[in-house]
C-alpha cells in the first residue's frame, strides 16, 4: 500500500482561462499573463501515471459504527484473526463450529476477531441467525477480499500487521490444538518452508497420482473380496444391517408455545426449506395438540415426521380434556413425547402412568420418544447413571424386544433443559453410552445398537456438530431453538 521513496510521481497540467477586453484565451503556468487579464477559470488534467502501489482499495470499516479500523488493525503489534467472506450468502457454512471455537479462542486470549466481508446487512443477518455467529463483522472491498484467499470463508492470522498464517475453511486450527497463548504454539510463527522442501512437495504431486491408483486398485480388489464374503457370510450380513438402521434425528418440541396460525406457519416454513434441500437426518416436530391436523395437512411427512407432546394414560371415557393415543393417531401424527421432565415436575407423571401411556401409544401405531434425565442435585451427586437406569426399568424395560423397536431415547439433563447450560459433548457422550449398554443388557447388544438415544437441553447450531459427532450421540430433542426455521435447520445441518 505505501509508495516507495524515489518512486516516480504522476505529472498535471493545469490550464487557466482568461479575458481580455471581450476576448478569451488559454494559458499554461509558463505563459500566465499580465493583470491586465481577468480569471475566469481553470482546470488540470493527469497527462503522466505515475507509480500506483499493488493494493491501493484495501479498507476496513466497522458494520455497526461505519468507523474505518484499517489502521488500527494494520499497526497493531499482537495478534488478530481475520475470517474472509467476500459474499458470505455464498460461502460453506459447514465447518461454522469450528470458526465459533477459534473465536471463543480469541477472546479467551483477547486478541482482535473481525469477519470481513462486502456482503449487505440481510445477508449477515442470515448468517448469524444459520450459524449463530457473535463476531463483529466489518465491510471491505469484494475484489480485495477475493485477492487475499480464494476460500469462502477463509482465515488469516496477522501480527504486527503481517499475515502469518492463513487456511481455508475445511483445514482451520481444531479446538484441541488453541491449548495455549498463540506465541506459544506453532501457528503463532511464520511457516519455515525450505525451498528443498517445497521441490519434494511439488514431487510428491507426481508421485501421488500413481500411488492412488495402485491404492485404488487394490481397494476394488478387496471390495470384491468383500462382496462375494458378504453374499456368503450371514453374521457379516447381521452386522451390516445393524449399521445402517439405527437413524439419526433431530426432533423439535415447541411445547406451549406458538398460536395455530404461527404453528401452521412454521411448519410451512420448515417443510418449504427441507424439501428444497433435503436433510441428511430424520425431522420430526412435536406440536400443540391444537396444531397437529392442520400441520399434517401441510408437511410432507417423508421429509417431517409430526408428532404429539403427549397423550392420555386412558384410552377412552369420562376423562375431560384429555386426548388419548388414538386420537392423536387420527390427527395423521406418527410420534408422542412421553416422559418428559416437565410432565413429571409440573404433572406428576409417574412411572405406572407412563408405563400405561407408553403401552396405548404403540398399541395405537405411535412411534414413542421416551424423555429420561437426571436433576442437578442427582448430578452432583453422581447419580445420574442410577437415575437413568430406574426410569428406563420403571416405564419402557417391560416391553417386548419387537415393541421396544417402536421406541427413541432422549436423555435431558433437567439443570440443562432451557436454562442455556448444556453437558459438555463428552459428558453427554458418556451417559448415552451408559444408556445404550443398559439395553444391551436387557434386550441384546443388537437391539441396542439399532436404538436412537437424542441428546436434548439447551443444543444449538453452535454445539451440534460436537455433540452429534460422538459415537452413541444420534441427534437432538431441541425446544426453543425450534421454535425458529433458521434456527432449528441450522441443527439439522449439524448432520452435514
Amino acid at each position: 500500500m505505501e509508495i516507495p521513496q524515489g518512486a516516480k510521481k504522476p505529472k498535471f497540467e493545469t490550464t487557466f482561462l482568461m479575458r481580455k477586453n471581450g476576448v478569451e484565451k488559454a494559458f499554461s503556468l509558463a505563459d500566465y499573463p499580465d493583470s491586465t487579464w481577468t480569471f475566469v477559470d481553470s482546470k488540470t488534467v493527469q497527462i503522466e501515471a505515475g507509480y500506483v502501489p499493488p493494493i491501493h482499495d484495501f479498507a476496513i470499516e466497522r458494520m455497526n459504527d461505519g468507523q474505518d479500523i484499517t489502521n488500527e488493525v494494520l499497526s497493531d503489534s499482537g495478534y488478530t484473526f481475520l475470517l474472509i467472506s467476500p459474499h458470505l450468502e455464498q460461502a460453506d457454512d459447514s465447518n461454522f463450529g469450528a470458526i465459533d471455537q477459534i473465536f471463543e479462542y480469541a477472546q479467551e486470549e483477547h486478541i482482535p476477531f473481525y469477519c470481513l466481508t462486502a456482503s449487505t446487512k440481510e445477508a449477515i443477518t442470515k448468517w448469524e441467525d444459520i450459524t449463530g455467529a457473535e463476531y463483529p463483522f466489518c465491510t471491505t472491498d469484494e475484489t480485495t477480499l477475493k485477492t487475499m484467499i480464494r476460500s469462502n470463508p477463509g482465515l488469516m492470522l496477522l501480527k504486527n500487521g503481517e499475515i502469518i498464517r492463513k487456511w481455508s475453511h475445511n483445514d482451520l486450527p481444531k479446538g484441541d490444538e488453541l491449548n495455549a497463548p498463540l506465541q506459544q504454539l506453532s501457528i503463532g510463527k511464520m511457516p519455515t518452508d525450505s525451498v528443498p522442501g517445497k521441490i519434494l512437495k511439488i514431487l510428491l504431486w507426481f508421485v501421488l497420482p500413481l500411488l492412488v491408483l495402485t491404492v485404488a486398485d487394490r481397494m476394488w480388489a478387496w471390495t470384491r473380496w468383500l462382496k462375494r464374503k458378504e453374499e456368503s457370510n450371514k453374521i457379516y450380513q447381521r452386522l451390516k444391517r445393524r449399521k445402517t438402521m439405527r437413524k439419526k434425528i433431530v426432533a423439535g418440541n415447541w411445547k406451549m408455545n406458538l398460536n395455530l396460525q404461527e404453528g401452521v406457519a412454521l411448519a410451512k416454513e420448515l417443510n418449504t426449506s427441507l424439501t428444497a434441500e433435503k436433510p441428511n437426518c430424520g425431522v420430526i416436530i412435536c406440536t400443540p395438540f391444537i396444531h397437529l391436523a392442520s400441520v399434517a395437512g401441510v408437511l410432507n411427512q417423508d421429509i417431517i415426521g409430526l408428532g404429539a407432546e403427549n397423550c392420555a394414560d386412558k384410552e377412552k371415557g369420562a376423562f375431560t380434556g384429555e386426548v388419548s393415543a388414538e386420537m392423536v393417531k387420527s390427527t395423521g401424527a406418527q410420534y408422542v413425547i412421553l416422559g418428559h421432565s416437565e410432565r413429571r415436575q409440573y404433572y406428576n407423571e409417574t412411572p405406572e402412568i407412563l408405563k400405561e401411556k407408553v403401552l396405548l401409544a404403540l398399541k395405537n401405531g405411535l412411534k414413542v420418544i421416551f424423555c429420561i434425565g437426571e436433576t442437578l442435585e442427582e448430578r452432583e451427586a453422581n447419580k445420574q447413571n442410577d437415575v437413568c437406569k430406574a426410569e428406563l426399568e420403571g416405564s419402557v424395560f417391560n416391553l417386548s424386544a419387537e415393541e421396544f423397536k417402536n421406541v427413541i431415547i432422549a436423555y435431558e439433563p433437567i439443570w440443562a433443559i432451557g436454562t442455556g447450560k448444556t453437558a459438555t459433548a463428552d459428558q453427554a457422550e458418556e451417559i448415552h453410552a451408559f444408556v445404550r449398554s443398559v439395553i444391551a443388557d436387557k434386550y441384546g447388544k443388537e437391539v441396542a445398537e439399532d436404538t436412537t438415544i437424542l441428546y436434548g437441553g439447551s443444543c444449538k447450531a453452535s454445539n451440534a456438530p460436537e455433540l452429534f459427532s460422538k459415537p452413541d450421540i444420534d441427534g437432538g430433542l431441541i425446544g426453543g431453538a425450534s421454535l425458529k426455521a433458521a434456527d432449528f435447520k441450522g441443527i439439522i445441518d449439524a448432520w452435514k
